[in-house]
């Protein structure tokens, strides 16, 4: 008999031994909501101070501890231990997750006992909570993008639509009239010459974003003449600004200096930066300003228009794919959208920064930057 007190004696001390070192906390509370077995991590898990646990100890007290300390919100004290105690004395299985001032979570689990009260198991759940909000949102974000997609080769097959059928359109006027006159002809030939180059533009950037996507754009990375650069880029595309009656401005440095950078990349992102400026610059009234400035580490572009500007809580998402900011007049921009989303790659690849600062109406200005050459 002895020895059979002894086994179940050991066997209780292990099983003790053993509650104690479990992960998850738990505490046993009797009929009448009186403490009467519990481990460590039960109050290090609620941020109980030891002298909690004892036995006979009333589950009042740590309901009366956590309202003091703030965990249930205002009100009454009282008030809000006697609501507790209600729920508590039903003694009914609950799940719950609770979250602690200290930002953990935790899983509460209450299991009534056949003798009345009840065990309760207390899990801290704060890393997969992370986990599931992490995973939610990453999976909202790529709903996102895949409306965002569906929506950008929409606007895509319409825009390539739209210059066909107008060369379509004027091709066949052309050559269904051979005796129109000579100065029509020509500006049917321009309207046709024009929506091909649009075509080709957007094509481009297509092929562009395709394989900067993929790893396969080829890049020839040199030291490069910053200046020279800049006045390149924007003597090419001068005769636009003055067909739209549109000042353009370059401001530069006295001293020269050079940059590590792909020029023909380079050049890409200047053009399409000032292609922008122009879109958006008021007609015959509109002002664009290039500035080029020179640091120890890195050279910074900027290019800055007088148009409407942007929003800043979009300033973000001009730079991403499949997205189009609407203009102050809220009609959707020409264009595949995808301009700035390739600038961001190119700069991203070559070691720089682009952003946008812009407080509407005061226009917007764009700035980016590569590194100097050492």
């Amino acid at each position: 008999m002895s020895s059979a007190n002894g086994v179940e004696a050991s066997r209780v001390d292990l099983i003790v031994r053993g509650l104690a070192y479990l992960a998850q906390g738990f505490s046993i509370f009797d009929r009448e909501l009186r403490l009467v077995a519990w481990n460590r991590q039960f109050l290090e898990l609620l941020g109980f101070p030891d002298d909690l646990g004892t036995i006979g100890r009333p589950l009042a007290d740590f309901f009366r501890f956590n309202a003091e300390r703030g965990d249930y919100g205002a009100g009454d004290i009282e008030d809000l231990v006697k609501e507790r105690i209600t729920l508590a004395s039903k003694a009914e299985p609950h799940c719950f997750e609770r979250m602690r001032p200290n930002g953990m979570v935790l899983e509460v689990r209450g299991t009534p006992l056949p003798g009345g009260g009840f065990v309760t198991t207390y899990s801290d759940v704060t890393e997969r909570k992370t986990w599931e909000e992490s995973l939610q949102a990453a999976k909202q974000k790529a709903e996102e993008a895949n409306q965002a997609k569906s929506a950008f080769l929409n606007m895509v097959t319409h825009d390539l639509r739209t210059p066909l059928t107008s060369i379509r359109s004027f091709a066949e006027i052309l050559g269904d009239n051979p005796e129109i006159g000579a100065e029509q002809r020509q500006e049917f030939l321009g309207i046709i010459n024009g929506e091909c180059l649009r075509l080709v533009r957007m094509i481009n950037d297509l092929l562009d974003f395709a394989k900067i996507e993929a790893g396969r754009m080829d890049w020839c990375i040199a030291d490069l003449d910053a200046a020279d650069l800049v006045k390149s880029a924007v003597t090419s595309i001068t005769p636009m600004f003055a067909e739209k009656r549109v000042a353009l401005e370059l401001v530069l440095p006295t001293h020269a200096a050079r940059i590590v950078g792909d020029h023909d990349r380079l050049t890409q992102v200047l053009i399409n930066l000032l292609s922008n400026a122009l879109k958006f610059a008021p007609e015959s009234s509109g002002r664009v300003l290039v500035s080029l400035d020179y640091g120890p580490t890195e050279t910074r572009v900027s290019v800055a228009d007088n148009g409407p500007g942007i929003p800043p809580e979009k300033h973000d998402e001009v730079f991403e794919e499949f997205r189009q900011v609407l203009g102050a007049s809220g009609v959707r921009p020409a264009g595949t959208g995808l301009g700035l989303a390739i600038c961001r790659r190119i700069v991203d690849h070559l070691g720089g920064r682009i952003w946008v600062e812009s407080v509407p109406p005061d226009g917007a200005t764009f700035r980016f930057t590569v590194p100097s050459s050492s």
